[in-house]
């Protein structure tokens, strides 16, 4: 029987390919016939072979943004609106005397949430950023094959019949934000888990060297930056069915929970690469937070330029930098290996023979 061993292979990497299975009948031989059995599903059938199909997208996903230096273009729109968000938060702080306007008290029980609607209006600004950047690349991905695909500058404009649902998901995930920030940052209980957090890993005595003002804004930043990550990673498939779809965003949203339970086994996949390159940068910011314990709380280290304070000053710099580098490349990431989830969630997987050299025989119409 003819066969297909690179198309099997790339089946077991992730690949989702969308055209008809082509069927084959067994092919005449000048030697003796042997029983020789159908091959099964490329990644298996079971949920073993789908996570390997996930883990398959996810790497495919960095090996296309290696190759397609395109789309680093994402990436960059990505960064600015990073720095973005660091320079408003630093204003918001910096101008904090004069933020009683702003505030808007909501009673919880016996006491009081306070929400600044400032904050309210740097989310909706950097969701929507975020949104027509995926959305922008999720038209590029989808047009990539074609014989004419995009350029960066008409996958922007491909998206425009869409900017209203789109700005109503960024609005009604930035209401969750706020929310969720207020809880974070004024709940004792959440406040304490986020602040042991944030200060058993990026928290270096005398390291950073930053002022106040900037200090307070990578703090407030990274919490905000956190959540908006959280919901974003949600509405990945919300963007997906809005932009491909022409769906509005109620029904978006229930397409995107039937997506999910449909492909959790290879966004399960998908989540143990990322996982594993976060918990790595993770564990390098907890080596650089804890370096005092380490250096048996020799501050002078830290504060003299004659011994570490240059070396440290640079390390704790770099650090920051590669961490905002590494989310921006990382958002373009994720948006091409959901942009094939959501392709192999609709398509199916489609599995054909190996090949070999002998030509296949079209099986009689029936």
């Amino acid at each position: 029987m003819t066969t297909r061993v690179s198309e099997v292979i790339r089946g077991w990497l992730g690949w989702c390919p969308n055209a008809p299975v082509m069927r084959t009948a067994p092919a005449i031989f000048a030697v003796p016939s042997a029983t020789v059995k159908p091959a099964q599903p490329s990644g298996g059938a079971g949920g073993s072979g789908r996570i390997r199909r996930g883990i398959g997208i996810a790497t495919g996903s960095i090996k296309t943004l290696i190759r397609d230096n395109r789309l680093l273009w994402f990436s960059f729109l990505a960064g600015l609106v990073i720095l973005f968000l660091i320079a408003a938060e630093a204003w918001t702080v910096g101008h904090s005397g004069s933020a009683m306007p702003f505030l808007v008290s909501i009673p919880l029980g016996e006491s009081f949430l306070v929400f600044d609607t400032r904050i309210f209006l740097l989310q909706v600004i950097s969701l929507s950023s975020f949104t027509m950047i995926l959305a922008g690349l999720v038209q590029y991905r989808s047009r990539e094959a074609v014989p004419e695909p995009l350029t960066i500058r008409e996958a922007f404009s491909a998206v425009s019949p869409h900017t209203g649902a789109l700005a109503a998901l960024s609005i009604v995930m930035a209401l969750t934000g706020t929310f969720l920030t207020a809880i974070a940052t004024q709940t004792q209980l959440v406040g304490k888990i986020v602040f042991s957090i944030l200060m058993a890993v990026f928290y270096l005595p005398y390291a950073y060297y930053l002022p106040d003002v900037f200090s307070s804004a990578l703090f407030f930043s990274a919490i905000i930056m956190a959540i908006t990550i959280l919901q974003f990673l949600l509405a990945l498939y919300v963007v997906q069915g809005i932009v491909r779809e022409n769906k509005g965003l109620l029904p978006a949203l229930a397409g995107s929970v039937a997506l999910m339970k449909k492909t959790w086994r290879e966004m399960l996949g998908c989540t143990l690469v990322f996982g594993a390159i976060v918990l790595g940068v993770a564990a390098i910011a907890l080596v650089i937070g804890q370096l005092p314990l380490l250096l048996n709380h020799d501050y002078d280290f830290f504060l003299s330029p004659s011994r570490g304070q240059l070396l440290m000053t640079v390390v704790c710099y770099g650090f920051i930098l590669a961490c905002g580098i590494l989310m921006a490349v990382g958002s373009t990431v994720m948006g091409i290996a959901v942009t094939d989830l959501y392709a192999c969630g609709k398509t199916g997987p489609v599995h054909r023979m190996p090949e070999t050299d002998t030509p296949a025989v079209a099986e009689p119409a029936r």
